[in-house]
């Protein structure tokens, strides 16, 4: 019983419900009636309204869309990764610098100054052997002249550097009278010696022959008061002895050059710890006051020369040995002996004729004037 009460309930509310809800809607909502005047609340508004003249400025006319056209149906997206086109071949790019011509043949230039003839080839020079057969002996050592060579120095000796003057006639005998270099120099040597010839100008004077007599007397020549060639050589001679100091007794020399027998050979030596053959013999000199120079080559142009005939003691032999003219020198002691500084055994008395130094022998000359 009490159930069917529950369940009559029920649908009474069921109903109830359903009926408030058809009804609702019609008190809510306001009429509306579609193109009709009508009042804020829905009303419709039944007199006749004035038409405007034209369209209120806060009224928006509302323009027509264009209708949505259907999509048009898209194919599946493609992958974003293109396929690699292939590269087309392109020709290799030319560079800016423009391409060189080809330079024109030209003859070549013919130079102003006229074409050297070639030089024809020269013969290979032959080495210098060192064997006894290769030594050969001097024809002409340093202080022998012919005539014709002293004529031609004579010539030289006129000219004066700086001036042009004409040359005058070379005699082989000058008297009271004459002029020239040549008696100009033998006053100067008169001077320096002490034979004092009043002047020193060139011309021969009466004071120039009496000094030349003085002089040819003390130096044992001919006391003829002319200037010959004898008397102008020894004048000469005489001056350089004074310069180098060679007014020495030879037995000094020699005595000297034997002290040292036996030191050892150094190349450039010139000290008694060792010597070479020139610093031996300057040494041996310089020990008695005489200055000579330091090489063969240099030793063999000072003082006077003699031929090997005339040699004296105390006089400086040379020889050609390692290189042609003088590179070797020594000192004559008389009997074709010489002191010398050798390679091989050093200081030690050496022949003249021997089958080494007889070949080899070149010149000599005189530096001492001791008699």
């Amino acid at each position: 019983m009490r159930k069917k009460q529950i369940a009559g309930k029920l649908m009474i509310g069921l109903l109830a419900v359903l009926y408030m809800g058809c009804l609702q809607p019609a008190v809510m909502a306001a009429p509306v009636i579609a193109n009709m005047p009508h009042k804020a609340d829905g009303s419709r508004i039944t007199r006749n309204q004035s038409v405007p003249k034209g369209m209120p400025g806060d009224v928006v006319v509302k323009t027509k869309t264009p209708a949505v056209q259907p999509a048009a149906k898209t194919e599946p997206a493609k992958p974003a990764v293109q396929t690699v086109q292939p590269v087309p071949k392109t020709e290799p790019v030319k560079s800016a610098v423009p391409a060189v011509q080809p330079v024109p043949k030209t003859e070549p230039v013919k130079p102003a100054v006229p074409a050297v003839k070639p030089v024809p080839k020269a013969k290979p020079a032959k080495p210098v052997a060192t064997g006894v057969a290769a030594a050969k002996l001097p024809t002409k050592p340093p202080g022998w002249e012919t005539g014709k060579q002293k004529k031609e120095k004579e010539k030289e000796r006129e000219k004066t550097p700086g001036k042009e003057k004409k040359q005058e006639q070379v005699k082989s005998v000058y008297q009271v009278g004459d002029k020239g270099w040549k008696i100009k120099q033998a006053q100067q040597y008169l001077l320096k010696l002490g034979f004092d010839p009043d002047e020193t100008d060139g011309r021969f004077t009466k004071s120039t022959r009496k000094a030349l007599r003085k002089f040819q007397k003390k130096y044992k020549l001919k006391e003829t008061g002319n200037l010959d060639n004898a008397t102008y050589e020894e004048l000469k001679f005489q001056v350089e002895a004074k310069e180098y100091g060679g007014n020495v007794a030879t037995t000094k020399i020699l005595k000297t050059a034997a002290q040292y027998k036996g030191v050892r050979y150094v190349f450039g030596g010139t000290t008694p710890s060792g010597f070479d053959c020139s610093g031996y013999v300057q040494y041996v000199f310089a020990k008695n006051g005489i200055r000579l120079t330091r090489t063969a080559d240099t030793q063999a142009l000072e003082g006077k020369y003699v031929s090997r005939k005339a040699l004296k003691p105390g006089d400086l032999v040379f020889f050609t040995t390692y290189e042609p003219g003088a590179s070797h020198v020594g000192i004559y002691a008389g009997n074709n002996k010489f002191w010398n500084a050798t390679s091989s055994r050093g200081v030690m008395l050496s022949d003249l004729t021997d089958s080494y130094w007889g070949p080899r022998y070149y010149t000599a000359r005189r530096i001492l004037t001791g008699r």
